[in-house]
């Protein structure tokens, strides 16, 4: 069975996490990515540590069966060649900062007039529009304007830095989502589409619940304080006898008396959303029951309950994870000249899509000639271009 995107393909002019992580997603589901940089630095995630040989992990996992094509878009007849490009394509994604596009004979006016069923997303730090537009920022800039800081810290209230680029990878989602729903469009009106999606707008978007409670009730969200930070004892981290961590998030009321009942914690039945002092009171005493035991004797009481908890795990027990090896999130794969990886599945299931036993990681520029050639160029005229510095590879 064909995959659901076979047939469609992405020009894709982005870089390190954001952009790349998006165009994957649309590679795992069948989509043609050509990958455009530039022949002198490329993609900067290539040099992101550690290596599998001559390539970087990280690079690879976000730059899997696509195809590397090394143009200067500085020169006009590096434009030109990504304009016979985006002819032929369905959809075009960039990432630069807004204005930048049109210096580079990529913008979505010049594009439109060159393909006008294109599909192009402007995926940029703030969109195209306000006055951030063209701001540099990176996924930390955007957590700390969005709030996600102010109501992420520790005890002292100082903001703590998420483990994972929250903004970025979110964003590379909704930009994903927002491209085939405008790719829909294009296919029921047979016109092109823009699509503006700003990494500030998705990180604002993931403050839903702390925007309820400000708008709702005036009070200022803070760490430690909310629904979701550990205010009160039913929905919290809680250290062990062996130091180790789990949570606990018996949000609804029949969990929190099954809960309460297996800790021996019935007299807090009725204090599951208590306030000052009977909160603090409720927290203590599962902070110090939970430090009676160790995390294994935890598992076994706890596991055998139907309560929403789960051990903080280190990354060797996510991958050995028995759901995470049903589900095949971590699937080793031959990746070519790296040799058999495991590098991470799409996170979706569905019929048609199957589990890959190898894909390709391409060098910067590695298909140049190969694309050039099927657009037209001559043998000649490729190796002009590759001395003129306007293509490499």
């Amino acid at each position: 069975m064909a995959l659901p995107l076979a047939g469609i393909r992405v020009v894709d002019l982005t870089r390190l996490l954001p952009g790349p992580f998006c165009t994957q997603l649309l590679a795992n589901l069948g989509a043609e990515v050509i990958k455009v940089e530039d022949p002198e630095v490329g993609d900067y995630m290539r040099f992101v540590p550690p290596s599998l040989g001559d390539t970087s992990y990280a690079f690879a996992m976000v730059n899997r069966n696509k195809k590397s094509v090394a143009i200067n878009l500085k020169e006009t007849e590096g434009q030109e060649i990504l304009h016979r490009l985006v002819k032929r394509a369905d959809i075009f994604v960039e990432q630069f900062r807004a204005g930048v596009a049109g210096k580079l004979g990529a913008d979505p006016e010049t594009l439109r007039l060159v393909n006008p069923r294109l599909v192009y997303c402007a995926f940029e730090g703030f969109g195209v529009t306000g006055p951030y537009a063209g701001r540099p920022a990176h996924d930390l800039d955007f957590e700390a304007l969005a709030g996600i800081l102010s109501v992420t810290g520790s005890e002292d209230r100082r903001p703590v830095i998420p483990g994972v680029p929250i903004a970025d990878l979110a964003s590379a989602f909704n930009a994903a989502f927002s491209i085939l729903a405008a790719l829909r469009r294009r296919d029921a009106t047979g016109k092109g589409e823009f699509v503006d999606v700003s990494i500030f707008d998705t990180a604002v978007s993931l403050m839903v619940l702390n925007f309820a409670r400000y708008l709702g009730t005036g009070e200022i969200p803070v760490p430690g304080e909310t629904l979701v930070t550990g205010q009160w004892a039913f929905y919290n981290v809680y250290e062990t006898k062996d130091g180790r961590w789990l949570s606990v998030a018996a949000v609804e009321p029949k969990f929190w008396t099954r809960l309460v009942k297996v800790l021996g914690l019935q007299e807090y039945e009725g204090d599951q959303f208590a306030e000052e002092p009977a909160r603090g009171r409720a927290t203590a005493a599962f902070r110090e029951t939970f430090r009676t035991r160790t995390l294994e004797e935890w598992k076994a009481v706890l596991g055998a309950e139907d309560i929403p908890w789960a051990p903080v795990q280190t990354l060797p027990e996510v991958v050995a994870d028995p759901q995470v090896r049903a589900r095949e999130m971590l699937m080793r794969t031959d990746l070519g000249r790296l040799g058999k990886q495991k590098v991470l599945n799409h996170p979706a299931k569905f019929e048609g899509l199957s589990r890959a036993a190898s894909a390709h990681v391409p060098q910067k520029g590695e298909h140049t000639a190969e694309v050039v050639r099927s657009l037209g160029y001559s043998p000649a005229e490729i190796a002009r271009l590759r001395k003129a510095g306007v293509i490499g590879g």
